[in-house]
């Protein structure tokens, strides 16, 4: 994954020297999350999991703190939203902004590889059966809530059809 992380920044800055900064936001980015999948993985994280943008979020925070990298942690949304967000799926592209991320993301790459020896010291696999279950409660919650909407829904059809047999 790191390798994929370089060859996809590399790529990143062939586009931008070609100037096509809105794909090479992306490459940029890819090559961002990739970064990201190699440090969760030598924490022990299956791959899988790495993945699954939902739950590997809180696990890849949680490893960052455990580092002592929140700045990396900071950085990494500002590459989401600047990179990914914004540059790519809005299509608000601010190029000034969006160059300068790009080439900032080597620094970042450059920080983030630099942890991947000590993240093989962590075993986060706890921390992925703590997401697991709280998405599995999550679900659960957001099922729970349709049905009392539906009730909500049911009791007012009732309330309105006694009202008209009352009228």
């Amino acid at each position: 994954m790191r390798r994929k992380a370089w060859e996809a920044y590399e790529k990143a800055v062939e586009m931008l020297n070609k100037g096509d900064i809105r794909d090479s936001a992306e490459k940029a980015w890819l090559a961002i999350e990739n970064m990201r999948k190699a440090i969760m993985v030598a924490a022990k994280v299956p791959y899988d999991v790495t993945k699954k943008i939902s739950v590997a979020l809180n696990i890849f925070n949680g490893i960052l703190k455990v580092l002592n990298a929140e700045s990396l942690l900071e950085r990494y949304y500002y590459f989401q939203a600047t990179l990914h967000g914004l540059s790519f799926y809005e299509g608000v592209l601010n190029e000034d902004v969006t160059i300068d991320a790009i080439l900032k993301a080597e620094k970042w790459l450059r920080g983030a590889e630099k942890i991947i020896n000590e993240a093989k010291n962590i075993d986060a696999r706890p921390l992925v059966d703590v997401e697991m279950k709280r998405k599995k409660i999550q679900a659960e919650i957001l099922s729970k809530s349709m049905e009392l909407i539906k009730l909500r829904e049911k009791r007012t059809s009732i309330i309105e059809k006694l009202r008209q047999v009352q009228g």
